[in-house]
């Protein structure tokens, strides 16, 4: 009778089956082994500051090298458990996040980043703390998409073109 109670607790959780758990864990393992293998070999992704994250599925990182406009650009790499990868980078100007909150102009923060939307490689967004980023989603419908990885890593840099453009929305 006990087990039975036990059992319909877990159903009405809507908590999934171990083995359900289990194999969406094991794709997002093998692709987040992937992921460290295209880092470790690919020297545009050696040139980013890759340190541990705080989720299992994660890879954060840094760039600084040669940028004119964002003192840095943080990176956050995420395996998701429905088969995607989600890439954000989130520019710092002198030393923080583009917080809509704080910049001077937030209207029109947000038309160029539309703007950029429409027109970049990257989207444009913001996250739940309204901090702006550009990003880029992978889906791995048809496998790990290692050309592709390599070339939005390659084109991580060019970001700091689009903080020089959106200045005029942020100083006060």
């Amino acid at each position: 009778m006990i087990w039975y109670g036990c059992a319909l607790a877990v159903a009405a959780s809507g908590l999934q089956p171990l083995a359900a758990q289990s194999a969406a864990d094991s794709v997002q393992g093998v692709t987040l082994e992937k992921l460290k293998a295209v880092i470790a070999t690919y020297e545009p992704a050696r040139a980013i500051r890759w340190y541990r994250a705080g989720d299992p599925f994660d890879l954060d990182g840094f760039y600084d090298k040669g940028l004119h406009w964002a003192s840095r650009l943080e990176i956050n790499i995420t395996v998701t458990r429905q088969a995607t990868i989600w890439l954000r980078v989130y520019p710092q100007y002198y030393g923080h996040h583009i917080n809509l909150n704080r910049v001077h102009d937030p209207n029109g923060l947000m038309q160029q980043m539309l703007r950029f939307s429409y027109h970049n490689f990257f989207f444009w967004g913001l996250d739940d703390n309204r901090d702006a980023f550009a990003g880029y989603q992978f889906t791995l419908e048809s496998g790990f998409p290692e050309e592709a990885v390599k070339e939005v890593i390659k084109s991580i840099p060019l970001i700091d073109e689009s903080v020089g453009d959106l200045t005029p929305y942020i100083l006060r």
